[in-house]
């Protein structure tokens, strides 16, 4: 599926505005939108749903390696994007905020599959998607994509965050509610193990 073509049919409902501007806050662009969404204003949504699909859709379809699985959580996210946009306060990055409740529907996901998902390691060899794969590459993918399935759900998620969508480790651990520290023991362990792996296929 090509990311960038991704739409939605979704009619949203007219939202009341509340006050929810922090003191001291410089407020991004997305945060900018979120205020405007929580005023009703449809063109914003659309404008942030433009900007974060792609990265949305990737992050769903590397951990659940099921496209479509991938295109319902991603219209799913926004939707609840949308209904959260008069509470949501801005006090910290917007990523922050949309990778947490993008994690939180990927769990859920996990669970009503009852199955472990999986993703595509992109470290030293990063996006694979955006490159023409030769044979050997192709094989490498391959070997990631099983050997990621043994990896707990934490540990992927935390070094897909890091890796793919280059978020610090403060960034991460407030996304999954835990201290850095561990945010970084999860991603050295998952390191490892892929290391490991790539080193015993070749």
């Amino acid at each position: 599926m090509d990311s960038s073509v991704f739409s939605f049919n979704i009619k949203f409902p007219t939202l009341i505005n509340e006050s929810f501007v922090s003191d001291n806050m410089e407020l991004s662009n997305d945060h900018l939108l979120m205020i405007e969404i929580a005023s009703g204003n449809q063109e914003a949504m659309e404008k942030l749903i433009d900007k974060w699909k792609n990265a949305a859709f990737r992050f769903f379809n590397r951990s659940l390696n099921n496209q479509s699985d991938a295109e319902d959580l991603t219209q799913q996210l926004f939707i609840k994007i949308y209904l959260s946009a008069s509470k949501y306060k801005p006090q910290a990055k917007f990523s922050t905020f949309f990778f947490t409740v993008a994690r939180n529907l990927l769990i859920d996901q996990i669970k009503k599959n009852n199955r472990r998902s999986f993703t595509n390691f992109d470290e030293g060899i990063l996006n694979f998607d955006q490159i023409e794969l030769t044979n050997e590459s192709k094989e490498l993918h391959e070997i990631l994509d099983i050997a990621m399935q043994e990896i707990p759900e934490f540990q992927r998620t935390a070094i897909l965050l890091r890796v793919q969508k280059d978020l610090s480790y403060k960034e991460i651990s407030d996304i999954m509610k835990v201290s850095e520290s561990r945010v970084k023991t999860w991603i050295y362990r998952a390191r490892v193990y892929l290391k490991k792996i790539l080193e015993e296929e070749f």
